[in-house]
């Protein structure tokens, strides 16, 4: 394999979002090490995806990343869509990515592996999100989740550079905007449960489900990768969002109710801060983190 590959497969979904993913797309091309392959489906789209992949694809298996990619003639969910995608990854790893994220940290990739390769114990792991708007500030370092099973993401708002939230370390569960972890773990621990269809906790549950399988998940800050919040799992409009979250929000609790009893207090508040309380401003910047940051292109 080319030293500047690693051997992972990067798996996406996409439900609509085009500008999105033109985004992401772009993005994966700034990583060293690229990715071994890129396996995208187009869940339903009604936009202009199929068009952008037509467009897009080709610069990536110009750089080297093998491409698989298929349409599905509807919104398979989240879980089903994943499944199918992931069991046709290649990889020693498989990373789950939304289409709504770019990357930040050069090295991303190869810094989420070694994690994994140095600790055998480590299931998931998921990078730093945080959010692609002035000032920047993180989205999500990990989940916390209480004893009656309302989560938390860890350091939503706070400052990207937050001592709090510059260490690794072990979360009850991670999102799975951007993670990454063993592709075997599809046979040896299953994938994840259509119950939580269409999107929603699916991520949270496949999380419970290697921790009962002897796993733990982690989260590393030195992978960064931005994500505009709610985009990919928003697209069927605020209403519905906001009713599947309530509905596999019961399913999760109902499902994990004795795991979640377990739970070590979480004194913290779980409260849901809202847009204006982030203090997000409208400009989007977007830069590596290498050396000599430079925008990103967006097309």
């Amino acid at each position: 394999m080319n030293p500047s590959t690693l051997d992972c497969s990067i798996v996406m979904l996409a439900h609509n979002g085009a500008n999105f993913t033109r985004l992401c797309l772009n993005s994966l091309l700034h990583s060293l090490p690229l990715p071994k392959e890129l396996i995208f489906a187009n869940n339903g789209s009604t936009d202009g995806t199929a068009d952008l992949l037509r467009q897009t694809l080709p610069k990536l298996e110009a750089a080297g990343i093998s491409v698989k990619t298929w349409e599905n003639d509807h919104n398979m969910g989240c879980s089903e869509g994943r499944n199918m995608a992931w069991a046709e990854a290649t990889g020693k790893y498989v990373v789950f990515l939304d289409n709504d994220t770019a990357v930040c940290s050069r090295n991303w990739l190869a810094r989420m592996a070694a994690e994994l390769d140095r600790d055998r114990g480590l299931g998931v792991v998921g990078a730093k999100l945080i959010y692609p708007f002035l000032p920047h500030p993180i989205q999500c370092a990990g989940v916390g989740i209480n004893r009656v099973g309302r989560i938390r993401f860890r350091g939503r708002g706070a400052s990207r550079w937050d001592p709090r939230y510059l260490l690794p370390a072990r979360v009850p569960a991670l999102i799975s905007a951007c993670w990454m972890m063993r592709t075997r773990f599809l046979q040896d621990v299953g994938g994840l449960d259509p119950l939580f269809h269409p999107v929603q906790y699916e991520d949270l549950d496949y999380c419970f489900q290697l921790r009962r399988a002897g796993y733990h998940c982690a989260y590393l800050p030195s992978a960064e990768v931005y994500h505009f919040e709610g985009r990919t799992t928003g697209a069927r409009g605020r209403d519905h969002y906001v009713r599947t979250i309530a509905e596999n929000s019961i399913k999760f609790r109902r499902k994990w109710r004795e795991e979640l009893s377990r739970l070590p207090e979480d004194p913290n508040d779980f409260r849901w801060l809202s847009d204006e309380e982030l203090g997000l401003t409208d400009a989007v910047s977007l830069r590596t983190s290498a050396t000599s940051p430079r925008e990103w292109p967006c097309d």
